[in-house]
């Protein structure tokens, strides 16, 4: 059983969070005494910290060494440039000078951007939510020098209140902690960690498992089990688009004999769903796209931040919807979504940015609003009666501000309480005639709109989020006959494989402003490649299939793991404590999911299927957090038949993740002479090491001597060993002598070791050690 750190008081989180606004943050740095590290990055929620008090690190070896040096506990803050609750963290305890005096006493703070980073994001709430069985942002988590967790929650309030502690007062409960309960602390970070590597893997049944139609068929009915009759949707507030689910059961739809009830009462849940969502407040009424979610059941109240990936999915459904379900008033809806990326959240290049915040000047939606009054004065008499009658403002206020003014409904968010068509009956007027008096006047409230102070644009270029858009406009360019989106996507496209592509052929996470951050993760490359199969289907271009073929190459010699499904972050990973293998929804499609439905497409089924039966156990207890996963297992059985699954956990699951890379290999230094060294790496057995020569997309061994040339020369490769696509690739095993040599004397400096460990297939976060050359 893990053991958690404890404390005399208890935790509670809070609220879900909700956007505020940065804006104010960036371009007034000079208004500041204060200037930390993180004014050398590019994420906008990075600079929004960079004149903090706080010390703050970016994450990286730069912390982690300092906190090893000093012996000091590591405060990691994870958040978006979007999140309220971050924001109002910042303010009430990030920017008092006092208690960033203590958090720079007692600790190495870092802060993370969860949109650039979601490795460290997704491992660490995993953390969070083992200790406090929930999460959410802010997270605050609380590390050892060599990044094992043992304590964390999200939001901390400035001052003690209500029985619960301020976060000062945490931060000098931790502090005690680290300095006078230290074997307590540790214990719970190993805990913490044993329990992180257990739940970074698949994991077998008890039982066999057969997944066919009839296995499809159960984990589709236990996911539309919280369907909403009234409101449409799945579950109650919050409620979310689940994007993911909707396009499972549209696949799904696509599967099912015609005259099925299945089918029928599906296609009733879907078109039901998707025509009161776009009725919705949850639905910019004037410029076409979709907020992140609903604040009550009736999708009326949104959270007002408009993400690049919710809109790209929604653009996906609403697109095939029009089709698949034969509502012409879907496409238009679709049409409204793309309009509104391509004319607001496109760069010069065609990129896409990652997101508008949902406040202006700390007032949450406040550029959205409108009241009787406003529309009065905007609009003509009848006109004006029209369209708050369209719009239910003639229903009166339905939005107050939870955290600023009276409390009392003072505003309206725009919503349709009827149809189009329903209005139009219920006005005797034809429906054509209708929408073009809607539109003009939406023009018009919309032009009046933009002359109000605009929500920050979280200009970050992420390469899943812009594949997903991507994969969105190509697909509706086809559907919807709009030459436009095609050309678009194909845009973006050409932007991505330009600027996002590192020199061994894989690709970057992000980029700002040209600076490109971060290698890749699992969704980027699995998304690309679908993407660019969704370009080739709609251009017939091959150029495109070409690529997708080298993304999804590069995929599996990137995150192979041997256990059929892949790892979320890169064999180079060096920064993780743990290489997790995940396949839940979250909102996005998950990696393993969409790279099953990409393999599959590209002919490699043997890689499918090995996804599939990795997670056929989760599935069959939990297939509902795993609707993307569940359209890949259908597509497999449509076209393959059924997968039989073994009972037990994969062979040797636990093999090479029951240890840190730190503990596979060491490294010692043997003085030759003055001016030479000998560096000896011992590599625990059962596990090897590449070579200095390793094939683009792995990671080679490479030791470098800090304010010295020195010259390197390595010892042959002990074998070769097989990569996932048929190459090889020259391993070292055992112990291996690497000699050092330089044209002054080596005294004193210091030799940094870099090297990837592997076990039969299963590779570690790769291993940095760092060695006094005496």
């Amino acid at each position: 059983m893990t053991r958690l750190l404890r404390f005399d008081f208890t935790l509670d989180l809070p609220p879900p969070g909700h956007p505020s606004s940065w804006a104010s943050m960036i371009g007034q740095m000079t208004q500041h005494k204060h200037t930390n590290r993180l004014a050398a990055e590019t994420s906008p929620y990075l600079l929004q910290h960079a004149n903090n008090p706080v010390d703050w690190y970016p994450w990286g070896r730069e912390a982690f060494q300092r906190a090893r040096d000093e012996n000091k506990p590591i405060f990691l803050s994870v958040g978006y440039s979007t999140c309220y609750w971050c924001h109002v963290m910042e303010r009430e305890s990030f920017e008092n000078e006092a208690t960033a005096e203590l958090m720079n006493r007692e600790f190495i703070n870092i802060k993370v951007d969860r949109e650039e980073r979601p490795d460290v994001d997704q491992l660490y709430m995993t953390a969070v939510q083992i200790m406090t069985q929930s999460g959410g942002w802010p997270m605050s988590v609380f590390l050892t020098p060599d990044l094992k967790p043992f304590y964390g929650g999200t939001y901390f309030p400035p001052r003690d209140m209500f029985g619960r502690p301020g976060f000062p007062t945490l931060l000098k409960h931790i502090a005690d902690a680290w300095r006078t309960r230290r074997q307590e602390v540790d214990q719970a970070a190993d805990g913490l960690t044993d329990a992180l590597r257990q739940y970074s893997l698949p994991m077998g049944g008890e039982t066999p498992l057969r997944v066919d139609g009839e296995f499809i068929d159960g984990i589709v009915g236990r996911s539309i089990a919280g369907y909403d009759r009234n409101w449409g949707g799945f579950g109650g507030a919050p409620k979310f688009p689940r994007q993911t689910l909707l396009e499972l059961l549209l696949a799904y739809c696509e599967q099912v004999p015609h005259d099925s009830p299945a089918k029928v009462t599906i296609r009733h849940m879907l078109a039901h769903t998707l025509e009161m969502m776009a009725q919705g407040g949850i639905r910019d009424q004037l410029g076409g796209a979709f907020h992140r979610y609903s604040t009550d059941a009736q999708w009326l109240v949104p959270h007002f931040e408009i993400m690049l990936y919710d809109n790209a999915m929604l653009l996906t459904i609403y697109a095939w919807a029009a089709g698949a379900l034969n509502r012409r008033e879907f496409a238009a809806v679709a049409r409204g979504i793309a309009d509104f990326v391509i004319g607001e959240m496109a760069g010069p290049e065609g990129q896409f940015y990652t997101a508008f915040d949902a406040e202006v000047d700390g007032r949450e939606g406040a550029s959205y609003f409108w009241t009787q009054q406003q529309v009065d004065e905007l609009l003509s008499g009848e006109e004006a009666e029209l369209f708050k009658t369209a719009y239910g403002i003639n229903l009166g206020p339905n939005f107050a501000d939870p955290h600023h003014g009276s409390g009392e409904e003072d505003a309206n968010v725009l919503f349709m309480p009827q149809s189009s068509a329903e209005l139009a009956r219920n006005l005797g007027i034809d429906a054509e005639d209708l929408e073009a008096k809607l539109s003009a006047a939406r023009e018009k409230l919309l032009h009046a709109r933009k002359q109000r102070k605009q929500p920050l644009l979280d200009t970050k270029v992420l390469t899943s989020w812009n594949a997903l858009m991507i994969r969105a406009l190509a697909l509706a360019g086809r559907l919807l006959e709009e030459k436009r989106y095609t050309e678009a996507a194909i845009r973006a496209m050409v932007y991505l494989l330009k600027h996002h592509r590192t020199a061994d052929h894989g690709l970057y996470r992000t980029s700002r402003d040209g600076v490109k951050q971060v290698r890749g993760f699992l969704d980027d490359y699995a998304t690309t490649a679908q993407a660019l199969l969704e370009l080739h289907r709609t251009t017939e271009d091959q150029r495109w299939l070409t690529e997708a073929h080298e993304v999804a190459r590069q995929m599996l010699r990137r995150f192979s793991s041997p256990f059929g499904a892949l790892y979320f972050t890169d064999a180079g990973a060096d920064e993780v404590l743990v290489r997790q293998i995940v396949a839940t929804d979250s909102p996005l499609p998950s990696g393993n999911a969409v790279a099953a439905l990409v393999l599959m497409e590209l002919g490699n089924v043997e890689a499918a299927e090995g996804i599939i039966r990795a997670f056929a156990d989760q599935l069959n207890r939990q297939g509902e957090a795993f609707s993307s996963l569940v359209q890949a297992a259908m597509l497999c059985v449509a076209r393959r038949g059924a997968l039989e699954v073994p009972a037990g956990k994969p062979a040797g699951q636990m093999g090479a993740l029951a240890h840190s890379p730190a503990e596979v290999v060491r490294a010692r230094a043997k003085r030759v002479d003055q001016n030479r060294a000998r560096i000896v790496l011992e590599i625990a057995p059962g596990f090897h090491v590449y070579t200095h020569q390793a094939p683009p997309g792995l990671y080679p061994t490479r030791v470098t001597v800090s304010g010295v040339d020195a010259r390197v020369q390595y010892p042959p490769k002990s074998k070769d060993l097989p990569l996932p696509d048929g190459a090889l690739a020259g391993v070292w095993e055992g112990q291996v002598a690497i000699e050092i040599e330089a044209a002054e004397p080596l005294a004193g400096k210091t030799a940094l070791v870099q090297a990837q460990p592997c076990s039969h297939g299963a590779c570690l976060a790769q291993a940095t050690l760092t060695i006094q050359l005496l």
